[in-house]
């Protein structure tokens, strides 16, 4: 899945468009403070507040204050660890929406209300459309590795594409979550396989895609790329979300260094409310 946020109606905070990298700087350092302290991360008012000010902070601010920004020593400190705080706040909310979309009389009515369910299509719709450009006949198998609670992505793609999608993730919770959501919509052109990306073979799937949650650090990203580029089949097409700018205080980004064994196609960096770019690659390059 993928952090976003429909947070540009908001009136209570400045406008980050406006702000120097010092007026950003202060306000991320004050954001990844407040998140520190709190214990749950599950969704509510605060913790709400919390996520949507970040992301309307990295999504809006001044493309000649990003540098200063992201130079600065403190931000370069606490980078990793606001990133950790990111992912398990996207955890939380994956999984308490999963639990509302199957507990709910009607799921689709429930996963409609889903707040950011709009942000996912449009990120879906993306991704759709840069595999278009680059496969020359239709999908017959496609693995999602790190799907995660509430598999969206993977729902869509499914539909779009007319293709069965294996989900992959190492969180046994994560993923039997997935799997009663599915359920409940009833689709069933999803698997869901508890597997390590490191561990798994990907030697028969046409698109692989790889989640933005998926590796911690740059130096697990490049181990992941390696293994990919060694499991993928020759020819097959990896689709991958990282980011750019100051979304990387979100995301961890997959440097052009990772993609040794890869022959890159293409690369999409959103200018609007979509947090993640995508990287698409060809294995055997």
């Amino acid at each position: 899945m993928s952090l976003t946020s429909n947070i540009f109606g908001q009136t209570d905070l400045a406008d980050p468009s406006r702000l120097t990298a010092e007026e950003i700087t202060a306000s991320v350092v004050d954001v990844y403070r407040e998140l520190a302290t709190r214990v749950d991360l599950r969704p509510g008012p605060d913790v709400d507040g919390l996520f949507d000010r970040l992301v309307r902070l990295v999504v809006t601010a001044p493309a000649d204050a990003v540098p200063a920004v992201l130079e600065d020593v403190e931000i370069k400190e606490l980078a990793p660890r606001l990133r950790a705080l990111c992912g398990r706040g996207e955890s939380e909310l994956e999984l308490t929406w999963a639990n509302r979309v199957v507990a709910g009389p009607s799921p689709r009515d429930e996963l409609a209300r889903f707040p950011y369910t709009a942000n996912y299509r449009q990120l879906s719709r993306m991704e759709i459309g840069i595999l278009a450009s680059a496969l020359p006949r239709r999908v017959r198998s496609l693995a999602f590795v790190g799907s995660g609670p509430l598999p969206l992505s993977s729902l869509h793609l499914a539909h779009d594409l007319d293709v069965h999608v294996d989900n992959l993730d190492r969180d046994p919770v994560a993923l039997q979550a997935g799997a009663r959501v599915a359920a409940a919509l009833g689709y069933d052109a999803l698997c869901f396989r508890e597997a390590d990306v490191l561990d798994a073979d990907l030697s028969g799937y046409d698109v692989v895609v790889l989640a933005a949650l998926v590796g911690d650090t740059a130096a697990e990203k490049r181990r992941i790329m390696a293994h990919l580029a060694a499991s993928m089949r020759p020819g097959a097409i990896l689709l991958a979300r990282s980011a750019r700018g100051l979304r990387t205080l979100l995301y961890p980004p997959i440097d052009r260094t990772a993609l040794d064994g890869f022959e890159p196609l293409t690369e999409v960096h959103p200018v609007n409310d979509v947090i993640n770019s995508v990287i698409l690659a060809r294995a055997g390059g």
